[in-house]
């Protein structure tokens, strides 16, 4: 993970034309590179990665035009651009190699972010105008923290940015690499997963260890564990049962806790997993059913008859 320079400001943003279109209306060009120059007093300020990261699957004009409008950091940009590249893999996420690339440094990540936003191809392609994106993040972000001035249209605008530029993109498999296991093992958007069970993906219980080992939330991750057992379970898939146990095993490791979905579709799976093994020793055994604490009770014996 990059460890930029905090304090690198982003150059000066790039100008919008008056009459923009809002974030529902039809895509505009961006003006010339030196154009319209905003004021800094009147730009927004920049937004969290660690917002951005779970709230859109950015594309890489999208980016390079949060960076150089003021909506993202020269340290944000390059964590995103690396995050992204991490999901794609080496070839759909060289865009993004190319910005994680050029560091904090404001001139040369500058230089190719342009490169990004001019290079942008597709009439009528979500990328086509990259601010759209940043308005419905400025409004999510603002509404997560209790911002009473969103107004009437928040939730509709909401739910549209959020189909756009999350679920859409997560049920056509472009948020992600599908046929690349390291690219999957970083999944941290549950969004993803979901759709992969829509789609039947082959690789799904690999995003869903990745999940279990990225998304900082368990009430986001168990249920994707659950589906992934209950599936297993029921076509009778032992691999997909197996990354289900692993990624249960991650969770009860990383977050200490399970739910009673989980725990009542474990029993029905082979004893003696990593899961059975990793909830005794860090979940709190008073939450857990007699079953697993005969099982337990039977692991530890077993360690100190070895």
């Amino acid at each position: 993970m990059p460890t930029p320079d905090e304090t690198a400001a982003p150059p000066q943003p790039l100008g919008e034309a008056e009459g923009a279109p809002s974030p529902g209306g039809s895509a505009a060009a961006l003006p010339p590179p030196d154009a319209d120059l905003v004021a800094p007093s009147s730009r927004p300020a920049p937004l969290p990665a660690e917002f951005v990261r779970y709230a859109v699957a950015l594309e890489a004009p999208e980016l390079a035009w949060g960076y150089l409008n003021g909506r993202l950091t020269a340290a944000d940009t390059g964590t995103l651009a690396f995050l992204r590249r991490c999901d794609l893999g080496p070839g759909p996420g060289e865009a993004f190699a190319r910005i994680h690339a050029r560091g904090t440094d404001p001139s040369p990540l500058a230089a190719v972010c342009r490169e990004t936003v001019d290079g942008r191809t597709g009439r009528g392609g979500d990328a086509e105008d990259p601010r759209r994106v940043w308005d419905y993040l400025e409004l999510s972000h603002r509404l997560s923290r209790g911002d009473a001035d969103g107004g009437e249209a928040s939730g509709p605008q909401l739910g549209r940015g959020r189909r756009e530029f999350l679920l859409s993109r997560a049920a056509s498999g472009r948020g992600m690499n599908w046929q690349d296991s390291s690219a999957l093992l970083g999944t941290d958007r549950p969004e993803e997963v979901d759709a992969a069970f829509e789609r039947g993906e082959e690789l799904v219980g690999v995003a869903v260890i990745g999940l279990a080992l990225t998304h900082p939330d368990p009430a986001a991750i168990l249920p994707r564990v659950a589906r992934a057992l209950d599936r297993a379970l029921a076509s009778s898939d032992p691999r997909l049962r197996h990354q289900g146990i692993v990624a249960l095993a991650h969770t009860a490791r990383l977050h200490r806790t399970v739910d009673r979905r989980c725990l009542d579709l474990l029993r029905r799976c082979p004893r003696g997993s990593e899961a059975d093994d990793d909830l005794w020793v860090y979940v709190p055994r008073r939450r857990l059913p007699w079953w697993l604490r005969r099982v337990g009770k039977a692991l530890s014996g077993a360690r100190g008859g070895g």
